[in-house]
């Protein structure tokens, strides 16, 4: 009875280790995403202000 009572508290505390380290990992990823999304956005905006410049350039 001991041994098995060891065995299912060991199991649950190494399925509760997985599960958090899963949450962990989707985390981390989603805050990379969402970190390189922000780099996206300026690189995007910084090619619209030159694309700008350089149709007010042409105008002149």
């Amino acid at each position: 009875m001991e041994v098995s009572l060891i065995l299912t508290v060991a199991l649950a505390a190494a399925f509760i280790v997985v599960v958090l380290a899963l949450v962990a990992v989707i985390v981390f990823q989603r805050w990379r995403i969402s970190d390189n999304n922000a780099h996206l956005k300026e690189f995007i905006d910084e090619n619209l202000e030159m694309r700008d410049k350089l149709r007010r350039y042409k105008e002149q």
